[in-house]
């Protein structure tokens, strides 16, 4: 499907406010930025290509937090430098529930099309299309755990309607 036929189906789909606190695990020595879209510009995400824009990629619990990291080093926790974990409260607007039925009805897809391990396309194309539409963030399904994510897009963070604040950072303890 071309972007533009995203675009289209987009604008048709309901807005959520997402509200709560949610988790982002960082290496120790990058805690300071844990508020950084740097990493997944440089590098890209699931829905997010590199060099395009950057998004900041949150889970709604500490361990679908500690899975996602462990799929970036082959689930072998020796390869992990030292971590730390954030808790970030978040108030935002104008999010797009990749987890509701609605709105996978509305796009015509199964919530299972956007958790292949390998196959980033779809997602990217969606974030890329609500990304150009203005939707602040995403919520959607962890491919690894039962849990949820949140993928803010790097313009909300300094949006006037949303609200992003770091309650605390801890080190994590393996």
């Amino acid at each position: 499907m071309s972007p533009q036929s995203w675009d289209t189906k987009l604008k048709s789909l309901p807005r959520a406010r997402i509200k709560g606190r949610y988790f982002r695990m960082v290496r120790e020595d990058d805690a300071e930025d844990i508020l950084s879209t740097g990493p997944s510009f440089a590098y890209g995400g699931r829905y997010n290509k590199a060099g395009e824009f950057g998004a900041l990629y949150l889970s709604d619990d500490s361990r679908t937090c500690y899975l996602e990291k462990m799929k970036q080093v082959g689930g072998k926790e020796e390869l992990l430098p030292p971590q730390a974990i954030g808790v970030i409260e978040v108030n935002i607007p104008g999010a797009l529930d990749l987890t509701a039925e609605r709105t996978l009805k509305g796009l015509a897809i199964l919530e299972s099309s956007l958790m292949d391990l390998l196959d980033r396309t779809l997602p990217q194309a969606i974030g890329e299309a609500a990304h150009s539409s203005g939707v602040h963030a995403l919520r959607v399904p962890s491919a690894l755990a039962a849990g949820k994510n949140l993928v803010i897009f790097d313009e909300a963070l300094t949006h006037k309607d949303c609200e992003i604040r770091l309650l605390e950072i801890q080190k994590w303890k393996f």
